[in-house]
């Protein structure tokens, strides 16, 4: 392999990224980001920048409906190809470590068109799931409940919440819990279908979660 398409793969094809243009600079004003953060982006990325945006269901008590609303933290986007995405993040993260901005993957496609990265200025990795809206309403779990769930569960066994949307989130265990078998019991009880529609055993998701130390949520 030649040296230059090793690092297309591993980094993307650099022919493709810029200098910020005024209008990168325009929308991290327009969220109070730093003029550095848009500066790394473009050291990735080329592509288009658009302000983070969720959709969430409201409920109307008032007329009595429930609407799609468009919920715009202060955070920025970009797409990105699937198999350049997690590289994509990996080196923001390492840059922006540090300096109160979280990177995360904001919607994930599955091969069927781009991912979305996402980024927002906090210092604290649920307030990803809190612009997400991640929650289970199938299981009367709000994003509220879940958090309160998830960070007993971090007290324990810390991990970094590497992607989210309104119904899963993906998370890298930094330490191994004491037992397999007891974490996976946990996240069946808060989380079902990962087993339902999933692993299939309780036995089986604590063997994927062992090999792969990554916690997966996600709700049908």
């Amino acid at each position: 392999m030649k040296i230059i398409d090793f690092f297309r793969r591993l980094f993307g094809d650099r022919k493709a990224l810029s200098n910020p243009g005024a209008s990168d600079y325009k929308m991290a004003a327009s969220v109070q980001f730093d003029p550095f953060v848009v500066e790394n982006i473009r050291s990735v990325t080329a592509a288009p920048l658009s302000r983070l945006a969720t959709e969430r269901e409201v409920y109307y008590v008032a007329e009595g409906k429930t609407v799609l609303e468009l919920y715009k933290p202060h955070g920025l986007q970009f797409k990105a190809k699937q198999e350049e995405a997690e590289g994509m993040i990996r080196r923001l993260k390492e840059a922006l470590h540090g300096n109160g901005y979280i990177v995360f993957r904001s919607e994930q496609k599955f091969g069927h068109g781009p991912d979305v990265i996402g980024i927002i200025k906090s210092n604290d990795q649920f307030d990803i799931l809190r612009c997400k809206g991640t929650e289970a309403p199938n299981y009367d779990i709000g994003s509220d409940a879940l958090i309160t769930t998830l960070k007993s569960w971090h007290a324990e066994t810390p991990f970094e919440i590497m992607g989210a949307d309104y119904d899963w989130l993906e998370a890298r265990l930094l330490k191994a819990p004491a037992d397999w078998d007891a974490m996976a019991e946990k996240v069946y009880a808060l989380c079902p279908d990962v087993v339902e529609q999933g692993t299939l055993t309780v036995a089986a998701l604590a063997a994927e979660m062992k090999e792969t130390g990554t916690l997966y949520l996600w709700w049908d």
